[in-house]
């Protein structure tokens, strides 16, 4: 380079230009010439970088079979890999509750705050009771006393069919007295009438006595239904006024203040389940049948936190849009170290696997839709292997199918035909 330019500069020289328009544009060429050759130097040597670090195993092997075809091979061999599936995936609560008032009255003690843990039965707020005790009270008493009437009832039917039999004794009595005499001669048949009506209306009174008293006792026991059904709406209503907590949980949202007049259905709480944790993903569908119901997978958040959880719940329908599979898992979350809704990485754990990491252009279609690689055997003949994918990534796809070690033709396969014999 530096030759060059002196030759360029004694050229200018006998051309008559002025020595500094002539140093000048010596120093132009010479800092261009340097900065070119530092640029054609690292094109070079990022060629050759990028040369060895496709990912395979040897150099390539050029092979002419005629004048127009070559063939180029290189040897490949056997990686372990780990089947894990890693994907993203994101926490959910386990449950969630809005806790809602069923009765009206003022709040007169609120025991929690937002943010605050508490475990199920535990009371979250009382409401004034007013006049409820005074209405238990008087319920308790109807009922007390319409039972009492329900055996007076009973008492007083049992008396009167008691009365209507010794009735019913005595006209029978009677009547037989005096059937015998008119037998005999000695009385007439008016006695005998009177007689046999009489035993005929103690008997009618006696079914009269019956449906009588079967009425009251209906009457009274459908008030007795009703006057207990109201005392369990008293006491139910009494039960509601103490607002507690249906299950474990932490007070998301607190909406209610000390004295303040609530109805039925005004939110008080927002109570969360953190425990167990659920995690959602999606799998795509070439990983979604490597998994069942209760296999296992490690989450880990944010921050490191790992936990161990169990697959319960895989979608049976892919999404549409995507084309994945959802997926639940749950894990324990006692220390409540997770958080719902946040970003987690999921990894289900896989056994290692032998395969080959190829480019995927050398993959080959057969005309009965068989996928596989064309390969030169030890007596230098083509044949094929059928492959399958087990991973595809950025700078190759992962197969199986091969020889531990295998020579492939990853260049003109498409010019070969399988038995071809290669001659390098």
């Amino acid at each position: 380079m530096f030759f060059i330019t002196y030759l360029i500069y004694k050229a200018l020289e006998k051309i008559h230009m002025k020595r500094s328009i002539i140093i000048a544009a010596a120093i132009f060429l010479l800092v261009v010439g340097w900065i070119g050759s530092g640029q054609i130097t690292k094109v070079k040597a990022q060629d050759e970088d990028s040369e060895t670090n496709i990912g395979l195993e040897e150099k390539k092997e050029d092979v002419l079979i005629d004048d127009n075809t070559k063939v180029e091979i290189k040897k490949y061999k056997f990686s372990q890999i780990d089947q894990s599936i890693e994907l993203q995936g994101q926490t959910i609560h386990n449950k969630r509750i809005d806790v809602k008032s069923e009765t009206t009255g003022n709040i007169i003690k609120i025991n929690f705050s937002r943010g605050d843990r508490v475990s199920k039965g535990d009371e979250l707020i009382k409401i004034s009771l007013e006049n409820r005790k005074e209405l238990l009270n008087s319920a308790k008493k109807d009922l007390d006393r319409l039972n009492k009437e329900l055996d007076l009832n009973e008492k007083n039917k049992l008396n009167r069919l008691s009365q209507n039999k010794e009735l019913i004794k005595l006209y029978e009595i009677e009547y037989a007295s005096a059937k015998q005499l008119i037998d005999k001669g000695l009385s007439s048949k008016s006695k005998l009438s009177l007689a046999s009506f009489n035993l005929a209306n103690a008997k009618s009174d006696h079914e009269d006595i019956l449906i009588k008293f079967e009425s009251q006792k209906s009457s009274i026991e459908s008030q007795i239904a009703n006057a207990k059904s109201h005392l369990k709406n008293i006491e139910l209503d009494i039960g509601n006024t103490s607002i507690k907590s249906p299950f474990n949980g932490i007070i998301s949202n607190n909406m209610i203040e000390v004295s303040e007049y609530i109805t039925p259905g005004n939110i008080l709480f927002t109570i969360i389940d953190l425990n167990p944790i659920k995690i959602q993903g999606y799998l795509s569908e070439f990983d979604v049948n490597k998994v069942s119901i209760g296999t296992k997978a490690i989450i880990e958040n944010t921050n490191g936190v790992k936990k161990i959880g169990k697959i319960t719940f895989i979608s049976p329908s892919a999404e549409t849009s995507t084309r994945t599979f959802e997926i639940t898992i749950e894990a324990d979350n006692s220390d409540l170290s997770f958080k719902s809704g946040i970003t987690t990485k999921i990894t289900i754990a896989g056994s290692e696997l032998k395969a080959h990491k190829i480019p995927p252009s050398i993959l080959t279609l057969l005309d009965d839709g068989t996928v596989g690689v064309k390969a030169i055997d030890n007596n230098d003949n083509v044949i094929f292997y059928p492959t399958n994918t087990v991973r595809d990534t950025i700078d190759g796809m992962w197969v199986t199918g091969l020889p531990d070690v295998v020579n492939l033709i990853i260049t003109g396969q498409e010019y070969v035909a399988i038995g071809d014999k290669i001659s390098k």
